[in-house]
């Protein structure tokens, strides 16, 4: 699914840029004043674009993690050096993705009504950032779980 918004994200800023008029027409003309003109206001849009883009990214980056998690897992090998750090880089690309989002929030809502829909993730998200939290808090939980098998297989 990140794909296909990764996608149609990529596509629309050529067809923004190549005929700015439709973009243009939709808008009221106060808000391509106060963005100062028309090239300023699809700077503002393609910018916008480019975030959601790498929010999605983000979002694929993390998921890959999370599918190599789990397939470890279900291979009876939980407590991994691996498995530590993709934990922690799951945790670090989540804190990302939440940053941007609240970014891509502030931005949209200073583009304007017009371009609310670019909120994706609707700015800073509480369970968002409890996950975060909870992602470390495991990663950490993983990293004693490691020691401790480590420790087990020495002594084996």
């Amino acid at each position: 699914m990140c794909w296909l918004g990764i996608l149609a994200a990529l596509c629309a800023v050529p067809l923004v840029l190549q005929r700015p008029a439709r973009l243009l027409d939709a808008v009221d003309a106060s808000v391509v004043a106060d963005h100062g003109d028309a090239p300023h206001l699809l700077l503002h849009f393609s910018a916008g674009l480019l975030a959601i883009v790498v929010l999605l990214a983000l979002g694929l980056v993390f998921l890959r993690h999370l599918q190599r998690l789990v397939r470890s897992v279900r291979d009876r090998q939980p407590f991994t050096r691996g498995n530590v750090t993709r934990l922690r880089r799951m945790a670090w690309l989540m804190l990302a993705m939440e940053l941007l989002s609240i970014l891509i929030g502030v931005y949209a809502s200073w583009m304007g009504p017009q371009f609310a829909w670019m909120e994706i993730g609707g700015g800073m998200s509480i369970t968002g950032l409890v996950a975060v939290l909870m992602l470390f808090v495991i990663a950490h939980v993983f990293a004693v779980g490691t020691a401790m098998r480590e420790d087990l297989d020495g002594v084996v």
